[in-house]
């Protein structure tokens, strides 16, 4: 339904606009039966547009030949900007090239047929020959125009849909990291209080216990003893009580868990909003280490949507390669004008953030011939195992 909404009320304004046209020309005043039918093809053009654009389009265009077979000099003011509205909308709301040039196509015929049969009307002389082409031309440009800035505002809409999409897949990877971290945090804690403190305790109850056992039953100093020592029991309760919920992580929130295996998927979804993409893998990327795996996708990710930020919909390729000791992600733009690439900022430190924690490199800036590259190495050998494990125990 919502759809419908802009032609819709696109139908009204073309409406009131042509109404007030017949009302106050006083070519039209005189004689208004061919305007009325032009705009009643304009207004139930746009109408039928909300649902096929193209079939609305094609009826709006019929607007000119009726005006110009009923007597007019030329299409009605409302009825050139129905010309240029409706393959406009064609081109804004059809999913591709292929099922919206019909839509143009159909305007450019009936502009074709009305300067002809306005042609017809004036002679054949060179100068109405000269008219028609003119006119032809005009119309013609109007329509395919309009069509192509349709096909350009859908186009960026795709594009702005994915940066947010992007974005936030970006953004819930961030906060679910510092979440994890969060975690860890607490589970070291509660394991240096359950090896420490809660030992020392029990150790200390233990000797308490055994001191008490040399007393006689019934002494001051066997009843203090025996009070500490419960005391202590307790004390050692709570305190694994509290490391049970330092340990519980039900609550956590699931992190995201990309991998480089879903990278065909990502590449769709970016050519998809109209950045040309090629993607080239060489080996087997299945079997990666989990946490390498997790950060290759997300540089190959942020490289993407820096490539749609700054440089636009530019020619790009995307190589993934595995080597017996790396696995590497290389992402290479083609230029895209005054801003060509990925300039520094808060996307190019977390990759090499991201890439430092594996001690691999990262190599970005402008290519030689123009646009941006970024090129990101992780060791998936024994030492990136080895660093895996350390920060694991940390």
């Amino acid at each position: 339904m919502s759809r419908m909404i802009v032609p819709w009320g696109a139908a009204g304004v073309l409406a009131v606009i042509g109404v007030a046209e017949i009302l106050l020309d006083s070519a039209f005043t005189s004689a208004p039966a061919t305007p009325v039918a032009a705009l009643a093809a304009v207004v139930l053009g746009a109408v039928v547009a909300g649902r096929f654009p193209v079939t609305g389009t094609a009826i709006v265009a019929l607007a000119f030949p009726i005006a110009v077979a009923g007597g007019l000099n030329g299409p009605t003011g409302v009825t050139v900007l129905a010309f240029f509205l409706a393959p406009g909308w064609a081109g804004f709301t059809a999913t591709g090239v292929r099922t919206s040039w019909p839509g143009p196509l159909a305007a450019q015929l009936m502009a074709s047929l009305g300067t002809w049969i306005a042609g017809r009307a004036a002679g054949s002389s060179v100068g109405g020959l000269a008219a028609m082409a003119w006119e032809n031309l005009f119309f013609g440009s109007l329509c395919w125009g309009a069509w192509g800035v349709g096909l350009l505002a859908r186009r960026l809409r795709e594009r702005a849909d994915l940066l947010a999409r992007l974005t936030a897949a970006l953004e819930a990877e961030r906060e679910a990291r510092e979440h994890a971290v969060v975690v860890e945090e607490r589970q070291r804690i509660a394991r240096d209080m359950h090896d420490a403190v809660a030992h020392s305790i029990s150790v200390m109850v233990l000797q308490l216990g055994a001191v008490r056992a040399t007393l006689p039953t019934g002494t001051p100093q066997a009843e203090m003893l025996l009070g500490v020592e419960r005391l202590g029991r307790e004390s050692v309760r709570e305190l694994r009580t509290l490391v049970g919920m330092l340990r519980d992580t039900t609550t956590a929130v699931a992190a995201p868990q990309p991998s480089l295996a879903r990278a065909a998927d990502l590449v769709a979804e970016v050519r998809a909003a109209g950045l040309p993409v090629e993607l080239t893998t060489d080996g087997d990327l299945d079997g990666l280490p989990r946490p390498v795996d997790i950060s290759a996708y997300r540089v190959l990710q942020e490289a993407l949507t820096n490539v749609l930020k700054h440089a636009g919909t530019v020619p790009t390729a995307v190589t993934l390669r595995r080597t017996a000791r790396d696995v590497i992600v290389a992402v290479e733009n083609d230029s895209g004008g005054a801003r060509s690439g990925s300039p520094p900022g808060h996307g190019l430190t977390g990759m090499r953030e991201r890439v430092a924690v594996f001690d691999g490199s990262l190599a970005a800036g402008p290519r030689p011939d123009g646009g941006f590259s970024v090129r990101a190495v992780f060791p998936t050998g024994a030492h990136g195992a080895a660093r895996e494990r350390t920060g694991s125990r940390s």
